[in-house]
């Protein structure tokens, strides 16, 4: 609900004042160039062929709340692609509830002889209430290809097998090859509750199955009239970008796979700039479907977050090559990175990490393990234990990290506080976990999951310097167990990231416990970024948490070993370094 009405409260400002305080609502550059491929892309989307044999058709799946412009957008490929209006899927801009009644298949043709290699299927759209718009049960039986074309959409029923329109041998073109989310621009702050469920349900079902995701934020002119007469600037616009990284937070989805639009409405002529953004994210589209039909992934069953119970990681070969790169002989270069940094901001002496996760994710473990990499030795200063099912941590805490000199400290600290639990009267208060954020709480504060700290307290910091507060948020999660969090864990985890975001804190997620999860790579750590199992447990962490993969980093915490290992340090440092150079980052940034 804060969540909520802070989004409800951002929009409303910025409607208001559209142009913001930072110098106006266009920047000077682009925060992402579309205009100058745009002959390219339209060459692209009009030679598009499938490479694969099985496959003559790329099936693109739009879906999202009712009135979105899922329709429209549909029309608006089809006006780009043919250079003049065409309005073929029918569409009703007043209507209350969903146009959309039955499962339909749009192809654009070409000439009077062919069609585009595409085609994108048209579904009735979401609603808050469970017993209106699409059934979320529907939707799943069609990115498996299980629905035929004209069944009509039953909110209360779901397909059955027996249904004339269910097929029951669906093959790889039938299925659904990539997902696109359609939300308008100026309704991100506002979705609805019910509705940010079905969506995220939705995206996890699709990530299970290995089906790529994108976004389009649709009616940009109507939630920002300012960009109306400067379609050329939609990628300047400082507002969009606001609403791209907020649905990025709310869905998951990193933000170069959301894409701006403006469908054609009211137009009768097509515009070049219009056709440039649609096409953007057309090629895109195609792209990422190509890449899904290619691929021979094998089905890996452990159920997403919020599920009841997780199966053991698959025993597959690693893949051939890793998809991500680190450099495993360069572990002495990242070190001296490591030691060398000094923060440049002179009012702050040391950054603060403060991490949070769940009881037993493993986070005075990475402490320990962070310490162990830099001092040569492994350390078990901060006290954790593997067994309890309860915070073993209960006060507030932050680890300084000697150096090699006697007396003297790294520039960062981390920050230890009580585990999250599955329940609103266990673990950590998440508002205690906000004040924290902000340099509210001091050392030693005992965590109390009934209340959280009040201003008259012994600990309670009243004038929060730069210093004090905390420059980079580590959630931590366990990668054992990451795909049982409960429904009241996500919720706190997600409460807690939001609010970080909205005080402009970097966010980054370790998961750990990585040779328990996958035995490749308890055989060899160096199989982490060839192993598919844990990229689809990272898979599961960016939908189920919001975080950009690029964001996760994967690491094995010291625990049996009694002796430091290069490979082990490798990972941890490359996790260390991206979050000293967010925290930097954080720091230098100017204040408004």
């Amino acid at each position: 609900m804060l969540q909520k009405n802070y989004f409800k409260f951002m929009h409303i400002y910025m409607l208001l004042s559209p142009f913001t305080a930072m110098g106006g609502a266009f920047s000077s550059e682009p925060w992402r160039e579309v205009t100058k491929g745009y002959q390219d892309n339209l060459d692209f989307v009009k030679s598009y062929k499938p490479r694969k044999p099985q496959v003559k058709r790329l099936r693109i799946l739009v879906h999202g709340p009712i009135g979105a412009g899922k329709s429209s957008f549909i029309n608006s490929v089809e006006s780009a692609l043919r250079d003049r209006i065409a309005v073929p899927a029918q569409t009703d801009a007043t209507s209350g509830s969903s146009f959309t009644q039955q499962y339909t298949a749009h192809e654009i043709r070409k000439d009077d002889q062919s069609c585009y290699s595409f085609i994108f299927n048209d579904i009735m759209g979401l609603e808050e209430k469970t017993n209106k718009g699409v059934n979320v049960d529907d939707l799943k039986l069609a990115l498996k290809g299980h629905v035929s074309d004209g069944y009509t959409f039953n909110p209360e029923v779901q397909l059955k097998a027996n249904d004339k329109y269910y097929n029951s041998s669906p093959t790889l073109e039938d299925r659904v090859h990539v997902l696109v989310s359609v939300v308008p621009a100026g309704s991100v702050s506002i979705l609805s509750d019910g509705v940010v469920k079905k969506m995220r349900e939705v995206r996890m079902a699709a990530s299970e199955m290995g089906i790529p995701q994108l976004a389009i934020l649709t009616k940009v002119d109507e939630a920002f009239p300012e960009v109306k007469q400067n379609m050329d600037k939609v990628y300047k616009n400082r507002n969009l970008k606001e609403q791209v990284d907020k649905f990025s937070v709310l869905l998951g989805l990193s933000p170069n796979c959301i894409f701006l639009v403006r469908n054609y409405h009211e137009e009768i002529h097509t515009n070049e700039d219009m056709n440039a953004l649609i096409l953007s994210a057309v090629k895109q589209m195609i792209c990422f479907g190509d890449d899904f039909v290619n691929k021979q992934l094998p089905y890996c069953p452990f159920v997403a977050m919020g599920g009841k119970q997780s199966k053991a990681a698959p025993a597959a070969e690693p893949l051939i090559e890793e998809w991500r790169k680190i450099q495993w002989s360069q572990k002495k270069e990242v070190l001296q990175c490591v030691k060398d940094y000094k923060p440049l901001n002179e009012e702050v002496k040391q950054l603060r990490v403060l991490l949070y996760g769940s009881v037993g994710s493993g986070k005075s473990s990475f402490i320990n393990s962070v310490e162990s990499a830099l001092r040569g030795t492994v350390s078990r200063r901060a006290f954790a234990d593997a067994n309890s099912h309860k915070s073993c941590t209960i006060k507030h805490r932050t680890y300084k990290i000697n150096r090699e000199g006697k007396g003297t400290f790294y520039p960062f600290v981390f920050t230890d506080i009580m585990g999250i639990e599955g329940s609103k009267t266990q673990g950590v208060r998440v508002e205690d976990v906000k004040l924290d954020m902000k340099g509210h709480i001091k050392d030693g504060y005992k965590f109390h999951p009934y209340s959280e700290i009040s201003e008259d307290d012994q600990y309670y910091n009243k004038s929060p310097t730069l210093e004090d507060k905390v420059h980079v948020l580590v959630c931590v999660i366990d990668g054992k167990t990451s795909n049982i969090l409960n429904d009241e864990s996500e919720r706190k985890m997600r409460q807690i990231r939001l609010a970080a975001r909205d005080l402009g804190i970097p966010v980054l997620a370790v998961l750990t416990k990585i040779d328990e999860a996958c035995p490749e790579v308890r055989s060899d750590v160096k199989n982490v970024y060839k192993s598919k199992y844990i990229k689809e447990l990272m898979d599961k962490m960016s939908v189920g948490l919001g975080f950009p993969l690029n964001c996760i980093f994967p690491v094995k915490n010291y625990n049996l070993e009694i002796e430091r290992n290069d490979d082990i340090d490798s990972l941890i440092l490359s996790a260390l370094k991206h979050i000293i150079n967010s925290g930097e980052n954080f720091v230098n940034q100017p204040t408004t």
